[in-house]
């Protein structure tokens, strides 16, 4: 199911609890690794802080559990002793871009930190202080709505464990944090906005366009606003095509890109304009075999043939991709074209697109190919047959 279709944090945490409530879970290594994987899928799926909050305080009450059997399986599940520091630390990263509901989860992480300073001696306790500082320093950068109260924090801080240094270290924060409290100004205004507009699409788009017109926003910013946006537009295919067009050209990868186009599918199965950029995106990243199977589960799960219009979007993208790839020739790419056109008219014909994008791409592809022209009379002799009160074929 999770492979085809979005799953709810809501279903997620009742799929979680079921596996917990198992005899015996929590100290079967087995079952345990299979719970981590659940929220691994739920993290990955949908941006939740309270998601990652109850990851987090599930990874926390094994390690702190009185029995020995729960503390060694949660180790071995996790594959290492220090899995609450880790996840704490993945859980920041993932969610500290969030302007508004981030500041809780760092908290704790930096209370976590603060207690093995507390517990440590000599190079170790500099080491964890020193990692600490690094921490603050970037929280300092990142605009969120407790700056002042991270600020205060790095203050007692600074004063506990580094006094020495205490006002040189301050002066520098200060600068850090005069450009961060400007920064929420802007954002400030943005989340009123948005509560006026009780979150809409709309508006988010006014407000990542505003953030990535100033250079010093950190893509991780935009991200998360896309995944902001997502909770309330989750089956809207326009934020899914933005979102993937977005990553794969800020980060220059088309793995995260090919991600979060899957988790689209996953929302919205029925857009031919999602199947095409993950058709595309599967090309770029792995080239002609992960394209071809992308395509094939498009056309083999009928996801887009209540209508030629979705339909042609994916096809055109698969013509795309096999005119592009070297390993495919001319009469290659012909037969592609009359399979493609085979399939679109057995669509209903009231869901063709009256402009013909489709069709013209087709017959222009056949037409620039070696020995095509003829195919492509053919095919456009076929196309105004089919569609013969069709003005604009003809």
């Amino acid at each position: 199911m999770y492979g085809y279709l979005a799953v709810t944090s809501d279903l997620f945490l009742e799929w979680i609890a079921d596996e917990e409530s198992l005899p015996q879970a929590l100290s079967d290594e087995s079952v345990l690794k299979h719970i981590i994987g659940l929220y691994e899928m739920a993290v990955r799926e949908r941006m939740s802080i309270i998601m990652w909050q109850r990851y987090v305080d599930f990874a926390a009450g094994l390690s702190n559990s009185r029995d020995e059997e729960i503390r060694a399986a949660a180790v071995a599940a996790f594959g290492r002793e220090d899995y609450v520091i880790a996840l704490l630390r993945q859980g920041v990263e993932s969610t500290g871009a969030h302007y508004l509901q981030s500041q809780a989860l760092w908290m704790q992480y930096c209370d976590y930190i603060l207690h093995q300073i507390n517990k440590a001696e000599g190079s170790q306790k500099d080491e964890l202080v020193e990692q600490l500082q690094s921490v603050f320093i970037e929280r300092l950068a990142q605009p969120h709505t407790g700056v002042d109260e991270t600020f205060t924090m790095y203050s007692e801080f600074t004063t506990r464990h580094n006094a020495a240094t205490y006002e040189q270290q301050m002066v520098d924060a200060n600068k850090i944090v005069s450009v961060t409290r400007g920064q929420s100004v802007q954002r400030n205004a943005f989340e009123d906005r948005l509560v006026e507009s009780e979150g809409s699409w709309a508006e988010y788009s006014r407000y990542i366009s505003g953030l990535a017109a100033d250079n010093t926003t950190q893509p991780a910013e935009i991200c998360m606003l896309y995944e902001r946006a997502l909770v309330t537009s989750c089956y809207s295919p326009e934020v899914w095509s933005e979102y993937s067009a977005y990553v794969a050209g800020a980060f220059d990868d088309t793995q995260a890109a090919l991600d979060v186009t899957y988790r689209g599918l996953r929302n919205c199965p029925w857009s031919g304009r999602l199947w095409a950029q993950c058709v595309r995106f599967a090309y770029a990243h792995e080239g002609y075999e992960l394209a071809s199977r992308v395509y094939a589960r498009a056309t083999d799960t009928h996801a887009v043939s209540y209508s030629m219009v979705e339909y042609g979007l994916l096809a055109v993208a698969w013509l795309a991709v096999t005119r592009a790839d070297p390993g495919c020739d001319d009469e290659m790419l012909l037969d592609t074209c009359d399979q493609c056109v085979d399939v679109a008219y057995k669509l209903d014909p009231s869901t063709a697109d009256p402009v013909l994008y489709f069709e013209r791409c087709c017959t222009s592809t056949a037409a620039n190919a070696k020995n095509g022209t003829e195919r492509a009379r053919k095919l456009w002799t076929r196309i105004c047959k089919a569609r013969r009160f069709c003005t604009e074929a003809w």
